[in-house]
């Protein structure tokens, strides 16, 4: 008898990469390799680095005698217009202080043009600036587990480029707030993050919460709404508009549920219409298994921002823990309907129609988040468990090939496909299957040999 599904997803490991500074000039045999123009291929980090490089600054903020105060980057967005993090130039609002911009060795005089405090976001104007102006991309639809690139000045190595992953995300302010797990140093606030085709979806963000350094991203989409929420420059000496869900973001990340729990519900009785301190609210809750709450709170974040997708598929999910089987079909469809390339949400999708046995309706639901995400293993194995009640042991098998050649140590799989193996009368490869099983699981391997190899 085969194993059920295991409802488990693949995570991706986070594998930042360091390339050190940016010596451009060996990297200019790269030039005539230009794929840039071909959709969905990722530029290689070297690439990346010729495309990216020309648009970032050093931004240096400096007492009357010269001396630097705060250091950080800045990225070139128009003729003269360099964007950063206002609290990388927050002392300007001091006397006497003043702000130079340094780019391949040639150093200029900045003034602040816009300041956005609440959102930690300002602009400064660098006449005779010499830099080009970075390609805007967008932040909306960047989802948790997208790889990225972040290129920063690095305390007196120049520019180096890091690769990590997003490892989460909040609707804000009409785009996506991003937390992101890429290892900056303490010059890389307002640095550019950039997708796999070198163009800006954020601006780069160093904080320090629960005595720990964390990277989060301003998304691109601020930049364009900068000169119409400007406020004085004195206003730069508070910035206060984040904080919240910085920290909120680092109390998920750490796990820490129930701190998290009684944090959200604080700020939404200050703000009842923050959809994300209700989405924080119901993550929380559903984590120490209080899904009816868990539901409330999604809905109140789905009421506050109608096309909340994440909160959609994680309404979908606590339904799905109540066994409210409709309701959460429901909610996954609305989740796809506003974002249909969410691998994740197909999945649950395809796990509930399984607890259903719609089996077809599951299969069809396993192969879209397969589509999306091939490298999923545990989809692979619900997909093979779904054949398996359908007594398709051909397609089978070949769902659970997949599993182990993705996952190899899964036993189940292992198992599963032996069992396929045995109904299809593939007696050659029975063996390797007893052998593979007899490493992972020496019991279960018996098992197998007593009951489907000896005669």
């Amino acid at each position: 008898m085969a194993v059920s599904p295991n409802n488990r997803q693949k995570k991706q490991d986070i594998l930042p990469v360091k390339i050190g500074g940016l010596g451009l000039a060996l990297l200019s045999s790269f030039a005539a390799a230009d794929i840039s123009h071909v959709p969905n291929i990722p530029l290689t980090p070297e690439r990346i680095v010729m495309r990216v490089s020309p648009s970032v600054v050093e931004v240096d903020v400096v007492d009357p005698h010269g001396k630097s105060i705060h250091q950080g980057s800045g990225v070139v967005v128009g003729t003269n217009q360099v964007v950063t993090d206002c609290h990388v130039v927050k002392e300007l609002a001091k006397e006497g202080k003043s702000t130079l911009v340094r780019k391949s060795g040639s150093t200029f005089k900045a003034t602040l043009h816009y300041a956005d405090p609440d959102r930690d976001l300002c602009q400064l104007n660098v006449p005779h600036l010499r830099g080009t102006p970075i390609t805007l991309g967008s932040a909306g639809k960047i989802r948790a587990g997208q790889r990225v690139h972040a290129i920063s000045v690095s305390g007196g190595h120049g520019l180096v480029l890091r690769e990590g992953v997003v490892s989460n995300t909040r609707p804000h302010g009409g785009s996506q707030y991003m937390h992101v797990s890429v290892a900056v140093s303490s010059g890389s606030s307002g640095g550019a993050l950039v997708d796999d085709q070198g163009r800006l979806i954020g601006l780069l963000s160093l904080q320090s919460l629960e005595r720990q350094n964390f990277t989060f991203a301003l998304p691109v989409e601020w930049v364009g709404e900068l000169s119409k929420r400007a406020q004085p420059v004195q206003t730069i000496t508070t910035i206060t508009g984040l904080a919240w869900l910085n920290r909120a973001m680092v109390l998920e990340k750490k796990a820490d549920w129930q701190t998290l729990l009684r944090f959200a519900q604080q700020e939404v009785k200050r703000d009842p219409a923050n959809a994300a301190a209700w989405y924080s609210v119901g993550t929380a809750s559903a984590h120490l298994k209080q899904y009816t709450q868990a539901v409330q709170a999604y809905r109140e974040a789905i009421r506050n921002q109608a096309e909340y997708d994440e909160a959609w598929h994680k309404l979908g999910i606590a339904y799905a823990s109540l066994k409210e089987y409709d309701h959460a079909i429901h909610a996954y469809r609305d989740a796809l309907r506003i974002q249909p390339e969410n691998a994740e949400a197909w999945y649950d999708l395809g796990n509930t129609h399984y607890e259903l046995k719609h089996y077809a309706h599951a299969i069809h639901a396993y192969r879209e988040a397969l589509r999306i995400q091939p490298e999923n293993s545990g989809a692979w194995f619900n997909l093979g468990s779904t054949y398996d009640n359908l007594n398709l042991h051909g397609e089978a098998a070949l769902a659970y090939q997949e599993t182990v050649r993705i996952q190899p140590e899964n036993a189940d799989a292992w198992y599963n496909l032996g069992v396929n193996y045995a109904l299809l009368g593939e007696r050659g490869k029975m063996r390797g299957i007893y052998h593979a099983l007899r490493k992972l699981d020496p019991a279960r391997a018996e098992r197998y040999f007593n009951t489907y190899i000896l005669p």
